[in-house]
């Protein structure tokens, strides 16, 4: 096949067919929809820029990668099951694209990429049930990445868009404006994938910062966004004492919303990104008294 033959994977008809070659059958339970409208994958591609080095998270088949490799010099595409390798490799020969076969969770990404953020990026089509993990994890690794494009249920990216301090943010809302900036780049209807999910989907971009003004240790405000948000319907007194993040009791909660000036009938989709962060710096401020 030639590089034009990529082509054939933007029909529904096209890519069924493709799939019966390599008799590849997507399997819905563990999420395996693939992407097929060209233009969404072009616009996935604009939002990604160009650069150096992409990080393709579950790149299947390699329908985005296609595009991805006119853009950039070095396409790493992972993707945790390796019987996608002979009709990823049949499309996507070139020498500059490898094909990795690994869970991304276990991957560290520092021995793929060196030298900087700049003009390096992670893109990907992300799985439900692990979205906080990637999510997560793209944060961590913004010293090798400037920039995220990911394809998530939008659901999922409507809570991570919710401005933090109202009803519908998520404690991804936060981790997105704690190290960086999120901005919606296009919806995508449930037909233009195959197999039909049940649900939409959006694509998020999100652009790192590594100066956002925030000085706090990243462990303990994760920490502290997972154990408030475990128990986002009590108050913020309640969650913190009741979380195995930590081993507060009720007094010293009080004692440090008091000493952050924290308002302890507070839920915690109603605390500000700056009250988190003060509350981040208290509480390692008692922890080491």
């Amino acid at each position: 096949m030639k590089f034009s033959d990529c082509e054939e994977l933007y029909s529904r008809e096209g890519l069924r067919e493709f799939l019966r070659t390599f008799d590849i059958r997507p399997n819905e339970d563990v999420g395996q929809h693939f992407l097929l409208d060209r233009p969404t994958i072009s616009a996935i591609c604009k939002a990604a820029g160009g650069g150096e080095t992409v990080l393709e998270i579950g790149a299947a088949m390699g329908t985005l990668t296609c595009l991805l490799k006119e853009s950039f010099s070095t396409i790493y595409a992972v993707e945790l099951y390796g019987g996608f390798r002979e009709a990823f490799k049949k499309v996507n020969p070139e020498k500059n694209v490898r094909f990795i076969e690994d869970n991304v969770l276990d991957l560290d990404f520092s021995e793929l990429v060196s030298g900087g953020a700049e003009g390096n990026k992670l893109v990907g089509n992300i799985p439900y049930n692990i979205t906080g993990k990637i999510f997560r994890k793209a944060i961590g690794s913004r010293d090798l990445f400037d920039k995220a494009v990911f394809t998530l249920q939008r659901e999922v990216a409507d809570r991570i868009l919710a401005e933090p301090g109202t009803r519908d943010c998520s404690r991804m809302s936060y981790l997105a404006r704690a190290y960086g900036e999120v901005s919606r780049v296009i919806d995508v209807p449930p037909e233009y994938f195959y197999p039909q999910p049940e649900v939409f989907s959006t694509v998020l971009e999100i652009n790192f910062s590594r100066k956002r003004g925030l000085e706090v240790n990243e462990n303990l405000f994760d920490r502290l966004l997972r154990g408030s948000f475990t128990h986002r319907r009590k108050t913020i007194r309640n969650g913190l004492t009741s979380t195995p993040e930590f081993s507060f009791t009720r007094e010293e909660v009080e004692s440090v919303l008091e000493r952050a000036g924290i308002d302890s009938g507070k839920r915690p989709e109603e605390l500000t990104l700056g009250e988190f962060a003060r509350l981040a710096g208290q509480i390692e401020v008692e922890s080491e008294n």
